[in-house]
């Protein structure tokens, strides 16, 4: 449920829009990019990775954005580490 301040006809309300495949193609080049401002932030080469793993499941189409579900649909996730 939207507050009042983003509903139609508001000065701030939220335009439609759709986005469709060819819209996100270049998508993962920008999260990487972003990864990168954001490496140094992490020690170990393994935390770095699992940090851009658990970016990609929190915009993947899951369901459920908890660990377990995102660990289990990245490629070489693991439970336990991320």
């Amino acid at each position: 449920m939207l507050p009042d301040c983003r509903k139609e006809g508001d000065i701030f309300s939220i335009p439609k829009f759709t986005v469709e495949r060819k819209d996100v193609g270049s998508f993962m080049e920008e999260l990487r990019a972003f990864h990168g401002e954001l490496r140094d932030c992490f020690l170990r080469k393994e935390t770095k990775e699992n940090f851009f793993r658990h970016m990609v499941g929190q915009f993947s189409e899951l369901e459920r954005k908890s660990i377990e579900p995102i660990a289990l649909s990245v490629e070489n996730g693991a439970v336990r580490s991320i």
